[in-house]
């Protein structure tokens, strides 16, 4: 059984995988991955670049609803492989720390926003109804519709 600071490490790299798969950062990834885990054998290598490929199109395709338990599952998965490679060969722990910090700084950074601003690093619904306002920012005076004007009829 692994040492808990390597399934930590394990779990790490495999949140780390699925992050990078929808983003520019995902083809370095993806080939320094399957290669780590190819361990100089070509045809793993391969199977590891379909099963990576395979990540990613579940991840692109995941609809909202189903996004993150798909990012839950995939992140579990690789960290199930990246586990067992570190059991098999602890030498690699080294390598494996060295591509996730490659990976991570390689990630976009999360969102921010200085004053009088919004940001957001998902998605963002802002919607108003019956005469309602919603925004993100306002700047400047807002005031709520009037009443009717005259022979308008109310409902």
């Amino acid at each position: 059984m692994l040492a808990e600071a390597l399934m930590a490490l394990a779990s790490l790299a495999g949140s780390t995988v699925v992050a990078a798969a929808t983003t520019d950062a995902w083809e370095a990834a993806r080939h320094n991955v399957a290669r780590l885990l190819g361990r100089g054998d070509p045809r793993q290598e391969q199977l590891t670049e379909r099963r990576l490929e395979e990540t990613r199109w579940q991840l692109t395709r995941a609809q909202d609803a189903d996004l993150e338990q798909t990012r839950a599952f995939q992140a579990e998965r690789w960290a199930g492989r990246l586990a067992d490679l570190l059991e098999e060969d602890p030498g690699v722990e080294g390598d494996l720390r060295s591509l996730v910090e490659e990976i991570r700084a390689a990630l976009p950074t999360g969102a921010s926003a200085g004053d009088h601003a919004v940001a957001a690093g998902r998605d963002v619904n802002i919607s108003a109804s019956d005469g309602a306002i919603a925004a993100g920012v306002i700047h400047g005076n807002v005031a709520p519709p009037g009443p009717p004007g005259p022979g308008a009829v109310q409902a």
